[in-house]
């Protein structure tokens, strides 16, 4: 008998099973490995751009000497002028904001819809107590409230004239939005710093500097007059043909 011809490629081993000759891949080569190397590399790349960029935050832009624990201005990053403002809330009846009186501290407004009262009280720090009382009712300005009034109230702020006059505008400027109509009004608050150290009341009301028309008028009959300047007062509107003006 002829010998069989054993193939090259299942030679026996010495457990009586053929193995392949081909060499096996090395280690290396294996994807899961090669997987978690490149993720640790990634790690490490990030893990040492988090400590940079910390560490030029709190070097740069002059906080290095302020403190960077807790809450502290430093560990946000922001200047403490940027993260001065105002706050406004409102409901289906009232809203309520805080405005600028001082570079010393801010007054509490309210805005009653249903019956157009505006109000304000300032703290006096020195003596405890609700020093600085304006009112106003925006009625006068935008109208009876109505059925169902809908009113906005912000505040914002501004340079006061120079010093001279022992009562001069507050900081700020507040503004009534009547959203039903679709016009505003805007009023200052006559504020004296002099008084407020002597912690004396100042009651006064505020002091409408004008408004106008938000919502254009649109169809016959549908213009609508700004808002007078001071109470009861009759202004034409740009939008009223020529025999309508007075």
């Amino acid at each position: 008998m002829t010998p069989e011809r054993l193939d090259s490629d299942s030679i026996g081993s010495s457990d009586g099973f053929p193995h392949s000759n081909l060499r096996s891949k090395p280690m290396w080569w294996s994807p899961f490995l090669c997987g978690a190397l490149a993720a640790c590399g990634l790690c490490v790349l990030l893990s040492l751009a988090f400590v940079c960029g910390r560490w030029t935050a709190a070097s740069g832009n002059g906080l290095a000497g302020l403190p960077t624990s807790g809450l502290g201005l430093a560990s946000s990053g922001m200047p403490a002028e940027l993260l001065r403002a105002t706050s406004t809330h409102g409901t289906t009846t009232m809203a309520v904001c805080t405005a600028k009186m001082d570079e010393e501290q801010d007054g509490f407004f309210s805005l009653d819809y249903l019956t157009g009262d505006l109000k304000g009280w300032v703290y006096y720090p020195r003596t405890g107590t609700f020093g600085g009382l304006f009112a106003t009712n925006v009625a006068e300005y935008l109208g009876p409230p109505g059925k169902n009034p809908e009113y906005l109230l912000i505040a914002g702020d501004i340079i006061p004239p120079p010093a001279g006059a022992n009562i001069k505008p507050a900081a700020s400027i507040v503004y009534v939005v009547d959203v039903r109509m679709g016009n505003f009004v805007a009023f200052t608050v006559p504020w004296s710093k002099a008084l407020k150290n002597a912690g004396a009341v100042q009651a006064e009301p505020f002091v409408p500097v004008g408004g106008d028309v938000i919502r254009p008028a649109i169809g016959p009959g549908a213009a609508r007059k700004p808002p007078a300047v001071k109470a009861n007062q009759n202004q034409a509107d740009p939008n009223d043909p020529p025999d309508n003006k007075k």
